[in-house]
C-alpha cells in the first residue's frame, strides 16, 4: 500500500506511530497514539488502526500492548522522509534476539533456558531485548498461543493492565497481565476458564519486564 495514496487522517496515525516508536524505542499503546493525535476517544483511533491493518501499512495484536508497528516503508518521493520509519518489513531488516527460554502462559514452571536465536524484524532488537517461547494457554484471549514467541523489553515498573513475565517467590515464572490493587498485586490469565494469581506482597514476585511484540512462526 502506497502512503501517499492514503486518506490524510490516516497518514498522521502512520506518523505518530513511527514518531513514538522512534522517541521511545518501542511500538505506542492505543491509548498513547490518541493522546500524541489530540483524540479523547481511543476508539477513532481503534477504527484508524483496524482499516491500515487491513490495508497491510501496520500489524497489529488485538489485546497485546506494543504490537502495533509499521510493516510499509514510504516511498522515498514522500512527503514523510524514509527515516521516520523505525520498524520495516521483517524480510529487509532481520536481527537477532537471544531466545531466552520458555515462559508459561498457564501454571507457573521453572523457566527453561536457552542458548538460542530468534531471527525477527530489527525494529525489535532494542537494547536488552529478548524472546520467550509461550507453554500454555492461559492468554489466548490475548492472541498468545502455545508456541508463540513474546519479544520482553526489561522494565521493573510496568502500568497497570501491561502483559508482564513474572518471577514468583518460588523460582516459577509465568506471564500475565499486571495489576495492582489495594495493596496487592493480581495476575491476571486471559483465558476465562483461569483464575488469577494473587500476591499479597512485593517481595513475593519481580516483574522481569513487559511485552512489546509477538512473533508466531507460519508452518
Amino acid at each position: 500500500m502506497d502512503f501517499d495514496s492514503l486518506p490524510p487522517r490516516q497518514k498522521e496515525v502512520v506518523k505518530q506511530i513511527a514518531k513514538l516508536s522512534q522517541e521511545h524505542g518501542y511500538p505506542p499503546t492505543l491509548a498513547e497514539l490518541a493522546s500524541a493525535l489530540g483524540l479523547r476517544n481511543r476508539m477513532t483511533v481503534h477504527q484508524h488502526v483496524v482499516a491500515l491493518k487491513r490495508k497491510g501499512v501496520v500489524q497489529w495484536e488485538p489485546g497485546l500492548n506494543r504490537s502495533l508497528r509499521i510493516v510499509d516503508a514510504v516511498s522515498a518521493d514522500s512527503e514523510t522522509p524514509q527515516t521516520d520509519f523505525s520498524v520495516k518489513a521483517a524480510k529487509d531488516n532481520v536481527a537477532r534476539l537471544p531466545l531466552a527460554g520458555t515462559i508459561a502462559a498457564g501454571r507457573p514452571l521453572d523457566a527453561v533456558g536457552s542458548d538460542d536465536y530468534l531471527d525477527i524484524e530489527s525494529g525489535f532488537a532494542q537494547s536488552g531485548c529478548y524472546a520467550l517461547k509461550i507453554k500454555g494457554d492461559s492468554m489466548i484471549d490475548d492472541g498468545i498461543f502455545d508456541g508463540d514467541f513474546v519479544i520482553v523489553k526489561p522494565n521493573p515498573s510496568p502500568q497497570n493492565g501491561e502483559i508482564v513475565v513474572v518471577l514468583l517467590d518460588d523460582g516459577s515464572a509465568t506471564l500475565k497481565r499486571f495489576y495492582k490493587e489495594k495493596g496487592r498485586f493480581r495476575l491476571q490469565p486471559a483465558n476465562q476458564n483461569m483464575d488469577p494469581i494473587i500476591v499479597d506482597s512485593a517481595n513475593q514476585l519481580q516483574i522481569q519486564g513487559t511485552v512489546v511484540g509477538l512473533f508466531r512462526k507460519m508452518s
